[in-house]
This record gives structure tokens, C-alpha cells and sequence, in this order.
């Protein structure tokens, strides 16, 4: 039957239980402000009663454990969205990186050197006999091909700075894996007695968010407590386990794949993901419209400028040019024709040495006239071979191999544009991501997050508590004074 004994051994099991709660309490409250720290909660139960004939009588209290406040489902959201956004975020500085080494509108930009080059053949053409102008000519036409290889150098360096930083990446990522998997190995050996870890689990969560920031990786949660990481549908980390991961380089393509694994390149996300995007998509687009600029610009004014002839009135010659009657001879190009990239375009050696080799009147006309110099000043408005044709009067068999319609000036400007839209699209995602991940953080927090003012609400419930078991405990012994002074 109950006795004051049972008293005592009630008001003992909510003075231990509520002390471990209020030891708790104080352990959420010092980890507040620390990052990544879940709320923990202690788990209190009713005791399992004593049972007699005719009633039943409660035992106390118990604590079952202790455990993080945590929503798995929340987890993955936040993830996902910081994934995504620190992935743009990436891409933003990447794509702003080539903004600025493209640098337009600005006075040493390509658009205004193009110009002041169409300009100087203008200047040639007012004063076709005129030693400066043709060295203004020859000075403006190195600009350009410095303009030229500046861009595509820097590019290129941006480039490939950008897959070392992506190999540093990986051996991040492959630490930051073999973390994990060593935690699960501490978690599921610390709670085969069925309690959680709850520190453990938050060093692991940690651990996990950073992988989805640079991989975008998924978490699936395993039946004895471990933690799955994937990539795309491959498992990176298992229960016990984590692959290694290495960069892959193939001509242009840059990849990401398992150590010793010839599968295909696996699908990963967050920062990395945009890093191979930048490398692998955005860099060989830019770089190819450069290079189509200035192969077009070297073929259109190569093949005006060996149509011609110097001011001296030596004809330059063309073998690509047929006129129906003029004389003919070597083949004198304003361009090298064997550099046609944007990395390599410079002038030939032959206009390099002489600015008198530069051509300014057309060979259909009497030498030392403007016409020439006139037609590659308006150029820069040709949209195609069928232009230039008009203009000279006669047949080229190089092609300028623009778009229908686009003029130099267009295709350069659309490149320009294209990059700017491109660059403002992902500062947009961006912003959209980091909405979505503040929101996503929120949520989580409202879960994880410590709340000062409800642990002191708590606090002083279990401190009530903690006071009222205590009060029990003179209670039973005045009680227990009680009988002995009946004796």
C-alpha cells in the first residue's frame, strides 16, 4: 500500500527530473548565440504507476532523454535554397568578373577602339597621301589587336582560376564527407542504448549544410540514426563511408566524379555546379563571339585593304579578288591572316614594319585616290559580304561569317548586351534564392532556434517545480514526525 516512503521516492523523481530540465534550459541559454546549436528539450514522462486491488497510485516522474528540437523536412528546404543561392551568388561574381574586364561603355573599351579605328581610315581617306594618318591607321590597329588579346587573356585567366578554385572546392568537399562519415560512425555507436547525441547530430548538420552550400547536395536520414549524402541519385556518403571526389579536365569540358570511377560526370549543384557551369558554358560563349569578331574583322579588312593601293600607288594585290582588269601581285594584309582568335589577332608583319604598305585608294581606280580608305571606314556599318561586294565592285572568296544582317558594331554590341542580361539574370536569381533561403532559415530557426524569453518562461516553470518537489519532501517528513511522536 502507498506509504510516506512513496511520498519521498515522487517528490526525489521530480527533483532529479526537473533539475535535469533546468540543466538543459541552461545549456540552450549559454548556446543562443552559437551557430548551428539545435534547441534541446528534456523529455519528461509519468513513472509507470503502482497498481493495487482497488485504485491506482502514480510513482513520479522519469526523464526519457534528452532531444533536439529538429524538422527534417525543414532541413532539406533550407538546404535546397541555399544551394541554389550561393550557387548564384557565384555566378553573379563570376559573370561580373567579365563585366569588368569587358569594361563597357568605357574610353579604352573595344567599342570605342573599333571606332577610333573606322575613324583613322576616315582620316586616311580625307588625306590618302599623308604619312601620319597612315600611322594613326597602323597605331589604331594595334590598339585593337591589344584590346583584342587583353579581353581573351583575362578571360582565359578568369577561367582558369576558376577550376582551381573549384579543384580546392572538391578537396573541401572530400574533408568535409569523410566528417560526416566518421560522425555517423560516433552517432550510431553512442546511441545503440536508443538516446540521441544531440551535439553530435548538430556537428553533423553543420557539417551538411556546408555541403549542400557547395554541392548541392541531398540528405536522406538512415533507419539507425546515420546520415545519407547524395549527389544527384549517387550516394556520396553512406553509413560508415564517403567517396572521394576529384575535378576532371577534357579539352574544354571540366567535370566532377568519383575517385578510380570512369561513370559519367555526376550531377552536383551549389557553388561547384555554377563553377563548371561558368567554365564549361559561359567562357567558351563569350570567348567564341570574341573570336567570331575579330576572324571577321581580320577577313572583312583584309580582304578591302589587299584589294588596294598605297598612296605611292603600288597595288597590293589579291589573289581572293578578281577584277575585270587591273594588275595583280603579292598579297599584302592589314591583318596576319594565320591569327584570327582573340587571343591572337596582330597586325602583319608587313603593315608592323611599314605604315606605307597601308593601302588607301581602290584598284579600279587611279592610284593614290580615297576610295579604299573611305570603304573600310564604313566598314564597321558592312552586315555581310554582299555589302562589301557592292561597294568594291568585285567577288571575295573569304566570308565575314556574321549572323544575316549583323554588322560588326551589332555583333559586338550584342555580345555586350547578352553578357549584361545574362549577369542581371543572376544577380535575380540570386536575390529570389536568398529570399527563399532567409525564409527557409526562418522557419527552421522558429523550430532550432533558442528563444531567450521561452527558456526563462521554462526555467521558472521547472524551477516551480524543482521548489514544490522539495516542499513535498518536509511534507513526508513532518508527516513521518507525525506518527513517530504518536509512538
Amino acid at each position: 500500500m502507498p506509504s510516506i516512503g512513496s511520498i519521498l521516492s515522487i517528490a526525489r523523481s521530480a527533483i532529479a527530473s526537473h533539475q535535469v530540465a533546468i540543466q538543459t534550459v541552461s545549456q540552450n541559454i549559454a548556446n543562443a548565440e552559437t551557430e548551428g546549436y539545435s534547441r534541446q528539450r528534456a523529455e519528461l514522462y509519468t513513472s509507470y504507476p503502482q497498481r493495487f486491488p482497488f485504485y491506482t497510485v502514480g510513482t513520479g516522474v522519469e526523464v526519457k532523454g534528452v532531444i533536439r528540437m529538429r524538422d527534417e523536412l525543414l532541413d532539406a528546404s533550407f538546404r535546397r535554397e541555399v544551394g541554389n543561392r550561393d550557387g548564384f551568388n557565384v555566378r553573379t561574381d563570376l559573370l561580373g568578373e567579365v563585366e569588368a574586364i569587358i569594361g563597357e561603355p568605357t574610353d579604352t573599351g573595344l567599342a570605342n577602339t573599333l571606332d577610333q579605328f573606322w575613324n583613322s581610315w576616315n582620316d586616311l581617306a580625307n588625306n590618302p597621301s599623308n604619312a601620319t594618318a597612315q600611322n594613326v591607321v597602323r597605331q589604331r590597329g594595334q590598339q585593337v589587336a591589344y584590346t583584342f588579346n587583353t579581353y581573351a587573356t583575362r578571360i582565359d585567366d578568369l577561367a582558369n582560376r576558376t577550376r582551381t578554385q573549384l579543384s580546392g572546392m572538391v578537396d573541401e568537399i572530400n574533408t568535409l564527407s569523410g566528417q560526416v562519415a566518421s560522425l555517423n560512425r560516433q552517432i550510431t555507436s553512442s546511441e545503440v542504448t536508443g538516446q540521441q547525441s544531440p551535439d553530435l547530430r548538430d556537428a553533423r548538420d553543420r557539417v551538411a549544410d556546408q555541403l549542400a552550400k557547395m554541392a548541392g547536395v541531398r540528405v536522406e536520414m538512415q533507419s539507425n540514426g546515420s546520415m545519407g549524402i547524395y549527389l544527384g541519385s549517387m550516394m556520396l556518403v553512406d553509413s560508415t563511408n564517403a567517396r572521394q571526389l576529384d575535378v576532371r579536365v577534357s579539352g574544354a569540358t571540366t567535370s566532377i566524379g568519383f575517385t578510380g570511377d570512369p561513370d559519367p560526370a555526376l550531377g552536383v549543384g551549389g557553388k561547384a555546379g555554377q563553377m563548371m557551369a561558368f567554365v564549361n558554358s559561359d567562357v567558351p560563349t563569350i570567348r567564341g563571339r570574341l573570336d567570331s569578331l575579330a576572324r571577321g574583322l581580320v577577313n572583312g579588312v583584309n580582304d578591302y585593304h589587299a584589294s588596294g593601293w598605297t598612296a605611292a600607288g603600288d597595288a597590293l594585290g589579291n589573289a581572293n579578288w578578281v577584277p575585270a582588269n587591273g594588275p595583280t601581285g603579292s598579297r599584302v594584309n592589314f591583318f596576319d591572316a594565320a591569327f584570327t582568335t582573340g587571343g591572337t589577332i596582330r597586325l602583319s608583319a608587313e603593315v608592323t614594319a611599314n605604315a606605307a604598305v597601308i593601302a588607301s585608294g581602290d584598284v579600279q581606280n587611279a592610284p593614290g585616290n580615297n576610295t579604299l580608305a573611305l570603304a573600310l571606314g564604313a566598314l564597321r556599318d558592312d552586315t555581310g559580304m554582299a555589302a562589301l561586294q557592292a561597294r568594291m565592285g568585285a567577288n571575295f572568296a573569304t566570308q565575314i561569317g556574321f549572323a544575316s544582317g549583323e554588322s560588326y558594331g551589332d555583333h559586338y554590341s550584342y555580345s555586350v548586351t547578352n553578357l549584361g542580361v545574362q549577369a542581371a539574370d543572376a544577380r535575380n536569381q540570386y536575390e529570389v534564392y536568398d529570399t527563399l533561403a532567409m525564409q527557409s532559415e526562418n522557419r527552421r530557426s522558429s523550430v532550432s532556434g533558442v528563444s531567450i524569453d521561452e527558456e526563462l518562461t521554462l526555467m521558472l516553470r521547472h524551477q516551480q517545480a524543482y521548489t514544490a518537489a522539495s516542499r513535498l519532501v518536509k511534507a513526508a517528513d513532518e508527516m513521518a514526525q507525525t506518527i513517530l511522536n504518536m509512538i
